[in-house]
């Protein structure tokens, strides 16, 4: 596995080789025909001295420089330079001494043009050659009697001499910026490291801190040393709100065994003492049948609990499924109303502010179960003879449901935990008829028919709950 240091920096110092490579051939080949233009530039000037020293007369053509002494260059040595001269591109005119029985390359251009190229001399050295397709100067005297000038005929010169200062020049040129390009990959390599390294430096603390972090020490939170990055701050901050809720998690964990143990010991310790009461009187009717029904009570509210916590855990699983189909709204709350005023209380009303018109697409079962918890959450927690609020607001293809009710027992505190497993008023943690459950399964159930739930206790102790999001079916 492959550090992003070292992705990094061979990304990095990978694209730097190939751009100064390429930078660098690049400039060679600029500065090489740059050379190569200046030093066929002298060649091209020597051979035009040899033309300026080629007339025609009347005894025909005249070559001074291949007098004795003019251009010793042109000589038989170590460092000879040649000529060649024909006339009309293949009679030979003359040569230089140098050549001996060689000869130099014509390859035939157009009078008044030229060409370069590179050959081997006739001693083995490496040359470069020029090649003048020219027409010879008539020279004419200043005598008065009448001579006769032989016409002109184009006269092709190839001139060559060796190429080793060239080529000496060419290679000190490359070495030169193969040693600048070498020099500064490795000053860049080390300074790239050494960037790299102190820009990564904030991620190397937050995995040395990640890395500390176990089970027992869940409250510990991320910080960043010195000033704060734009990039790893919201690496922080999510992973601050990860471990907030994993220590969150693993309290509830903590609590759970705990809450389960109390939920279930109340009523078992119940029907034990009924068991243990009946035994004492088998033969009073009245009793025993007083005794079946406390059991059937008993037996019903465990029963919830356990069908309530087995619900949350297929929700928890992603096992529970949305099944909508069209719903009467103000239907759908009487019913639910009716059976949650039968299970917990006669005394208090619904008073509903809703069109008997409005119909809803929802999974009935799912959003008859949040209905229910919420409104035996109502009950639960209004004073006696209260009035339940319920009340719809159109937003736009949505609906969104407002329950209200007083609560006098809450405070704004309670909020923040009535989401909670278990989780009860005070008042009511020794009654037997709530698991504190249902607002948990309210928020896992709306999760699924993807609605939002929210929470709210005014200064008048109005608590309400609000159920934003159920698809109205527009007709």
């Amino acid at each position: 596995m492959k550090s992003i240091r070292s992705r990094l920096n061979l990304t990095i110092i990978g694209t730097l080789v190939l751009i100064l490579t390429l930078t660098a051939v690049f400039l060679y080949f600029r500065i090489s025909q740059h050379v190569i233009k200046v030093y066929d530039s002298a060649l091209y000037d020597k051979a035009n001295a040899l033309i300026s020293l080629t007339e025609l007369d009347e005894e025909g053509l005249e070559f001074d420089f291949s007098e004795d002494g003019v251009m010793s260059e042109f000589e038989l040595g170590e460092h000879a330079h040649y000529y060649q001269l024909w006339e009309l591109g293949r009679d030979l005119l003359i040569k230089s001494p140098s050549l001996m029985d060689s000869d130099l390359p014509l390859t035939g251009i157009a009078l008044g043009k030229h060409h370069f190229a590179d050959l081997t001399l006739p001693d083995g050295r490496a040359g470069r050659l020029i090649e003048i397709n020219f027409m010879p100067r008539v020279e004419m005297d200043d005598e008065e009697e009448i001579v006769v000038i032989p016409e002109p005929k184009p006269i092709s010169l190839v001139y060559a001499r060796e190429r080793k200062k060239l080529d000496d020049t060419l290679f000190a040129i490359g070495v030169t910026i193969f040693s600048i390009v070498v020099i500064v990959l490795l000053a860049t390599a080390l300074l790239v490291w050494h960037l790299v390294g102190r820009g990564l430096l904030p991620l190397s603390t937050l995995a040395r801190q990640v890395s500390e972090i176990d089970e027992s020490s869940l409250s510990a939170r991320l910080r960043q040393p010195g000033n704060q990055s734009l990039e790893i701050t919201p690496i922080v901050d999510q992973l601050n709100h990860l471990l907030q809720r994993l220590q969150s998690a693993f309290e509830r964990e903590k609590r759970f065994s705990s809450n389960v143990a109390h939920e279930l010991r109340t009523p078992l310790s119940e029907l034990r003492s009924l068991s243990e009461v009946a035994q004492m009187m088998p033969d009073d009717r009245q009793q025993l049948i007083k005794f079946f029904k406390d059991v059937g009570d008993i037996s019903n509210q465990m029963e919830k609990v356990v069908i309530t916590m087995l619900e949350l855990a297929r929700s928890d699983a992603g096992l529970l499924q949305s099944d909508p189909e069209e719903i009467n709204l103000s239907d759908i709350c009487d019913s639910v109303w009716q059976m949650a005023i039968n299970d917990y209380g006669f005394g208090k009303k619904l008073v509903k502010h809703i069109p008997e018109c409005l119909i809803i697409s929802t999974d009935r079962e799912k959003f008859s179960m949040i209905l229910s918890n919420i409104f035996v959450n109502a009950i639960s927690y209004s004073p006696e003879e209260a009035e339940i609020e319920l009340s719809v607001e159109i937003q736009s293809e949505n609906l969104v449901i407002k329950v209200k009710n007083r609560a006098t027992d809450l405070r704004p505190e309670d909020i923040v935990h009535m989401k909670d497993r278990f989780w009860r008023k005070n008042k009511s943690q020794g009654e037997t008829s709530h698991s504190g459950l249902g607002l948990t399964l309210v928020y896992a159930l709306a999760r699924i028919l993807k609605l939002d739930i929210s929470l709210d206790l005014d200064n008048q102790s109005i608590f309400m709950i609000t159920i934003s999001g159920v698809p109205l079916v527009v007709e």
